[in-house]
Parts: C-alpha cells; sequence; structure tokens
C-alpha cells in the first residue's frame, strides 16, 4: 500500500505543476477542469487523496465531478468511493 500512496502521491503533485503549462493535458492525461482544480489544492489535501484512495491514480482519470466528491468525503469513505468509479459501468 505505500507504494500506491508514494505514486499517488507523485502523481498528484506532478499534475499540480503541470496545471500551469499549456501542456498539462497531454503530460497527464487529465482534463483541463481537474488540472485546475489540482493547481488550487494545497500539499495537505495532495497527500490526503494520496493516502486514502486505496487504488493507483494514474490507472484512470478523475472527472472533475469525481474529483469534487472524493474531495467532499471523510477519509474512511475515499477508498471505497474510488473503487466504486473503478468499478464503474460508464468508464
Amino acid at each position: 500500500m505505500n507504494d500506491i500512496i508514494s505514486i499517488n502521491r507523485q502523481f498528484l503533485t506532478m499534475a499540480r505543476e503541470a496545471a500551469k503549462s499549456k501542456a498539462g493535458e497531454i503530460v497527464t492525461g487529465l482534463s483541463r477542469p481537474v488540472l485546475d482544480r489540482l493547481a488550487n489544492m494545497s500539499l495537505d489535501q495532495i497527500e490526503g487523496i494520496a493516502q486514502e484512495t486505496g487504488v493507483c491514480l494514474i490507472s484512470f482519470r478523475l472527472t472533475e465531478a469525481e474529483l469534487n466528491r472524493l474531495l467532499s468525503l471523510q477519509k474512511g469513505q475515499q477508498a471505497a468511493y474510488s473503487l466504486a468509479v473503478m468499478a464503474s459501468s460508464e468508464r
């Protein structure tokens, strides 16, 4: 699990920095609204997501609505939500 946390932390931090670039969407595979949201997140928020999602965020791309929902959840709920998003038939 520590590897997933580390990967998520690095990816989210990199995406936060890439949001400043016009090529951020190409570099990260994330939409501009998600990059804009990440750009405005604190390092504590990024750390919280990295630790609590329970899945590797590189394997799927969050929509803006999914990221907003993830941020609104309590720590114990974020992993279950992430797994539900991954398992969703709409993906």
